[in-house]
């Protein structure tokens, strides 16, 4: 039997028009099904996130009840592991503020460190801007963003991002084209969206929403880019968009490895789709654990052909700001063993660079 949170949901889909509706994620589970033979049921449900298509199986997320709907449609499924506890010694959010503070006082010149908003339970939502004389107000510098662990279960992005700030400051002025690129850019970096989630280890924040079904999404009811009953995290980010003209971003995830293009919500061609397919491309040759992949040619897929997406970030983020972003997809594992992180940051680092770089020739 479906508990009563999964028929509130369906209930208000069916009348709340342009309403947001939360996507919770209560219960997470792998359902095995190489056939796709409870796909489409599943799909349809409203109340369910399918995430992370395999060629055995994918992600079913959904609200306290998920579970016993699997077992009474007679699906196999197993729950959804983020990993055992060996080796997931990773920093905690105090320590992150702390870095990246440290950053901020021993690069004065180069970073502007700020707060978007706060979480559900009031942690803030640092970002962290790289530019020479980063501080001046009425910044023209083409702006750029990164932002990461938008999932508090997809913990790798959030490590990169730290890497990747220590990495080019410690680099400005002994590396001449990490140099060039402070001098010309704006890069902002928001290295943990969700921080109430990291520190639970699970997809959704405090409040077991998913932040990655909670924007406007020109496909659905929900088609008002408006902030109104969103959580507090979508909320704060809408308005640092609105804010600054970002025109080129990426957002980083876990559970495969894939530079993911728009777009995500829908099936037709995105207007700048050779330009984004072009940047894929780049990334993932770049990344090379990424670009020999053997589930996605190149290492890169389209969203939709993937797995359709609504209320997804990436979409929102160009048709409302004309902001291109892509998903990356940085590892197999959510929440790998801590001491990978150095080969993920490695392997990822030239992309980072050179796709930062992309600002400059856009058309």
């Amino acid at each position: 039997m479906i508990k009563n949170s999964v028929f509130l949901l369906l209930l208000c889909s069916a009348f709340c028009a342009n309403a947001f509706t939360p996507k919770y994620v209560n219960e997470s589970y792998f359902v095995e099904d190489s056939k796709n033979a409870y796909f489409n049921l599943l799909s349809s449900r409203e109340e369910f996130t399918i995430d992370h298509i395999h060629e055995n199986g994918y992600e079913v997320h959904g609200p306290t009840g998920t579970g016993l709907y699997l077992e009474k449609i007679g699906a196999p499924f197993v729950q959804v592991e983020i990993g055992n506890e060996k080796g997931l010694d990773y920093p905690q959010f105090s320590e992150i503020e702390n870095e990246l503070k440290s950053l901020a006082n021993h690069f004065e010149n180069l970073t502007d460190l700020y707060s978007i908003g706060k979480s559900v339970e009031g942690r803030d939502l640092w970002v962290m801007k790289i530019a020479t004389d980063a501080k001046k107000a009425n910044d023209q510098r083409k702006a750029f963003k990164y932002i990461a662990n938008m999932h508090g279960d997809e913990i790798v992005g959030r490590e990169l991002m730290i890497r990747f700030i220590r990495d080019i400051l410690e680099s400005y002025g002994q590396d001449q084209r990490i140099s060039d690129l402070l001098e010309n850019t704006q890069i902002h970096i928001l290295v943990s969206m969700n921080p109430d989630g990291a520190q639970r280890r699970r997809r959704g924040n405090a409040r077991n929403i998913d932040l990655n079904r909670s924007f406007p999404d020109f496909t659905t009811r929900d088609n008002s880019n408006t902030t109104t009953g969103r959580p507090p995290e979508t909320v704060a980010v809408m308005n640092w968009q609105k804010e600054h003209n970002f025109l080129l971003s990426a957002n980083f995830h876990g559970g495969a490895e894939v530079v993911n293009y728009p777009w995500d919500t829908s099936r037709n061609p995105f207007p700048h789709e050779g330009l984004v397919k072009d940047l894929s491309t780049e990334y993932a040759a770049l990344a090379p654990y990424i670009g020999s992949s053997r589930q996605f040619a190149g290492g890169i897929t389209n969203g939709y052909q993937w797995y359709e997406v609504n209320g997804g970030m990436q979409d929102w983020s160009y048709y409302w700001h004309a902001d291109i972003q892509l998903t990356v997809e940085l590892s197999d594992s959510k929440w790998p063993n801590y001491s990978m992180i150095d080969y993920y940051y490695e392997q990822n680092r030239e992309a980072l660079i050179t796709y930062v770089e992309r600002i400059h020739s856009l058309p």
